[in-house]
């Protein structure tokens, strides 16, 4: 004789619920990420040009009026 159990999978269900809760964090941190990037895109080349800038055109500027 098979005794069939009418209790539901609670396993299974609790499972599929933390995947789905892992999916949405890893799809909103991605968005959250991608947001930060876009809106500081600007800044950081800014940044990077006058970085550039004195790294190499400064020792050129030197170069050129003789100083070196």
């Amino acid at each position: 004789m098979i005794i069939l159990s009418n209790k539901p999978n609670v396993r299974g269900i609790k499972k599929v619920a933390e995947d789905v809760k892992y999916r949405t964090q890893l799809i909103g941190r991605d968005g959250r990420l991608f947001a930060g990037l876009i809106s500081t895109r600007v800044t950081g080349m800014g940044m990077g040009f006058i970085f550039a800038l004195i790294l190499v055109g400064l020792p050129a500027l030197l170069k050129i009026l003789g100083v070196f």
